[in-house]
């Protein structure tokens, strides 16, 4: 089988110990198995992810010793593949506008905190195109995809089975933030 790993840091700031020990793990799994390792810096945040940091991210990982079979990969130069499969979500209708705040959500989730993981319930799942349009006017939508009542199951290599419904252990989540971001 190919075995492909990868570290995917957010270069927001200096990377600190458990960031070198996912690396390391990433790594070292992957050439266990005879595989490659690859480097995927998630940078998509470009204002909180400056080049100098993924550039100081690079450089901290090559002085430790570790390389990559494959020069790294840089999520802010992909935008136009986001584009294009936000694009295809949005004519399948697997995406909706979400107007809601963060105060909004958290207020909801403030019964909760604490007890259980909060799910987003959909709030703005059911607003007509008229009453998005109108919010549209005052406030940019995030988008959320839709995800499906149902289970979906996979054999994980440590865990073995797993099996989660999306829409109850997750909820919808955001593609896409209201300034734009993915």
């Amino acid at each position: 089988r190919n075995v492909v790993g990868r570290f995917a840091p957010s270069p927001s700031g200096r990377m600190h110990l458990g960031n070198v020990f996912s690396a390391m793990l990433a790594w070292l799994s992957a050439k266990a198995e005879g595989g490659q390792c690859l480097l995927r810096i998630e940078d998509l945040d470009v204002p909180r992810c400056p080049k100098r940091l993924s550039d100081q991210c690079i450089e901290d990982l090559r002085f430790l010793g570790f390389d990559w079979d494959e020069e790294p990969l840089f999520q802010s130069e992909r935008t136009a593949i986001y584009q294009r499969y936000f694009d295809e979500l949005t004519k399948k209708g697997f995406v909706y506008p979400c107007f809601c705040t963060r105060a909004q959500l958290m207020s909801l989730a403030a019964p909760n905190l604490g007890d259980t993981q909060v799910i987003y319930q959909r709030t703005c799942a059911h607003l007509s195109p008229e009453e998005a349009a109108q919010r549209a006017l005052t406030r940019a939508p995030a988008t959320r995809l839709r995800v499906p009542d149902e289970d979906i199951s996979f054999v994980d290599g440590l865990f073995g089975l797993q099996t989660e419904n999306l829409e109850r252990d997750c909820g919808d989540f955001i593609l896409r933030r209201s300034d734009g971001l993915y």
